[in-house]
């Protein structure tokens, strides 16, 4: 079994003495219950991983010593999800899957038909950034990805240019997710609808605005996890799940 990740500052990570504390060490030392001389890998969330044995722990804080490092490099593709705002546990769901499967960024949309409402005071954006980060532990990820505040439409139509290539997924579209070619470098983003569905005029001003729709196959997936299983796809098109070299 890997050993588990948690979360630390860059300077914590730097120390050959590095201190697990607040919320992540209290989740070590009282939930996790590590003991001395348990293996632990600490993350700093952009890259860089070190890993050591637990060498002192208090209630709410626990001391690893160092024994090897790792940096992860940024990827050149990176990945977008465009994540209609969802319900409760479907938007903690779909949060979770794609983070697992390697996401760059997440950008919660309030799409027309969103059921949910999206809190503006920072509530919701804190939720959304805390289910990432817990999901970047469990899947020993060195890098959390960035959870941006929600957009509407216009807002996203807007910010399309940005990026390389832009798929939305739609289970009338003609052609197919796996069809896709992926640029060697840059950024691409995948818009994930919600559960009743793209209206017909966001998908006119996508069109229009170049975007591709695409569809993931003869079923039609639920929102928490249509962007997981499309990432999966994209990802196995790159070098993310091959056996990769780590600078150190």
């Amino acid at each position: 079994m890997t050993a588990p990740v948690f979360l630390v500052s860059s300077q914590a990570l730097a120390s050959d003495i590095c201190r697990i504390d607040g919320d992540e060490g209290r989740h070590a030392a009282t939930v996790k219950r590590m003991r001395i001389g348990e293996r632990i890998d600490v993350c700093d969330g952009i890259g860089h991983r070190a890993s050591g044995l637990v060498q002192a722990l208090g209630r709410d804080w626990v001391d690893l010593a160092i024994d090897s490092r790792v940096s992860d490099p940024e990827p050149e593709l990176h990945f977008i999800a465009v994540q209609a705002i969802a319900k409760g546990d479907r938007a903690d769901l779909a949060i979770e899957l794609l983070t697992e499967v390697g996401v760059d960024r997440i950008i919660p949309w309030k799409s027309q038909h969103s059921i949910a409402q999206w809190d503006d005071t920072g509530k919701s954006l804190a939720k959304w950034l805390r289910v990432a980060r817990e999901a970047t532990k469990q899947s020993r990820r060195s890098w959390v990805p960035i959870v941006s505040d929600a957009v509407t439409t216009g807002e996203l139509i807007n910010d399309l240019a940005e990026y390389d290539l832009v798929v939305v997924l739609h289970e009338s579209a003609e052609r197919s997710l796996s069809d896709v070619v992926l640029p060697r470098s840059g950024t691409v983003a995948v818009v994930i609808g919600p559960e009743g569905g793209i209206s017909a005029s966001e998908l006119e001003l996508f069109s229009s605005s170049g975007v591709v729709a695409v569809r993931m196959g003869d079923t039609v997936m639920r929102t928490s996890t249509a962007g997981g299983v499309a990432l999966g796809v994209l990802a196995s098109k790159t070098s993310r799940w091959a056996n990769k070299e780590v600078t150190r």
